[in-house]
């Protein structure tokens, strides 16, 4: 009977411990709430005394984000240079970190840093099929096209690495009268590593403040926030030749502002 008594009081003391561990993760995840719509507050009114219109519900909710270090990928080069080329191109080192390949349907020539560029007759049919098979095929957005009425213009869309787009990592085709004659731009392997930070990354809200201050010094003309989205900068260092840092774009009604969430520049599209 005592053996009874003593279990039934060891599952009421865990039950009870249970509903104060509960209570607890209740009343912080409500103050963090809390603190939260205080921080949106302040900052809407700050944006508003400023002569700008910022919606609360724009701000992201604070991400977990990292700086990759991407390694070269000599395979995908090749495949991109079989997909524009066609057949089975033909290789060469130059040296200094550039390779070329060629057909006898043009030349495409690759750079350490991420960077390619290829000519010829590439498109065989369709040249806006051509290119969004290309961008999906190979990780980039959906192409946007500018035609005049003979079929000739160019098409742009920007590589996405973890479904977020790498702004300074865009691609461009070349078209005239339906044909793909040129491209060029980034090609991003998939192979990378995380690394590590010194600096903590700013929150969307840090961002916000830091972009507030780039728009006081340099006078710009914005009076409505209209987005706010986590995306990637492509940088080239002495260290890393690509290396993908995190960002937030800001978009205005007047232009299109990224913040480096490492360094906290402030750069306009």
């Amino acid at each position: 009977m005592e053996r009874y008594r003593l279990k039934n009081i060891i599952i009421l003391i865990l039950a009870l411990l249970n509903a104060f561990l509960l209570a607890a993760l209740s009343i912080r995840g409500s103050g963090a709430r809390t603190a939260r719509r205080t921080q949106q507050q302040e900052l809407v009114a700050l944006f508003a005394a400023d002569g700008m219109e910022l919606d609360p519900a724009l701000i992201p909710e604070d991400t977990a984000v990292s700086v990759y270090t991407l390694t070269r990928d000599e395979a995908l080069e090749k495949k991109v240079a079989a997909y524009l080329l066609g057949e089975t191109p033909e290789g060469a080192s130059q040296g200094g970190g550039i390779y070329t390949y060629s057909t006898a349907r043009g030349a495409a020539i690759f750079r350490d840093i991420g960077s390619f560029d290829a000519a010829g007759t590439l498109s065989q049919g369709s040249a806006e099929d051509f290119c969004r098979d290309f961008c999906e095929e190979f990780s980039y957005s959906e192409p946007v096209f500018t035609l005049d009425d003979t079929g000739s213009g160019t098409a742009a869309a920007v590589r996405l690495w973890n479904r977020a787009p790498v702004f300074n990592g865009s691609i461009t085709f070349t078209i005239d009268h339906g044909s793909v004659m040129t491209v060029s731009g980034s090609l991003l392997p998939d192979t990378a590593a995380e690394t590590a930070s010194d600096t903590e990354p700013l929150t969307a809200f840090a961002a916000l403040i830091a972009f507030q201050q780039m728009r006081h010094e340099s006078s710009s003309v914005v009076s409505a926030i209209t987005e706010i989205s986590l995306c990637y900068e492509l940088q080239n260092t002495a260290v890393a030749s690509m290396t993908l840092v995190p960002s937030w774009q800001i978009v205005t009604d007047t232009a299109i502002f990224y913040v480096n969430c490492i360094s906290g520049t402030v750069r306009r599209a």
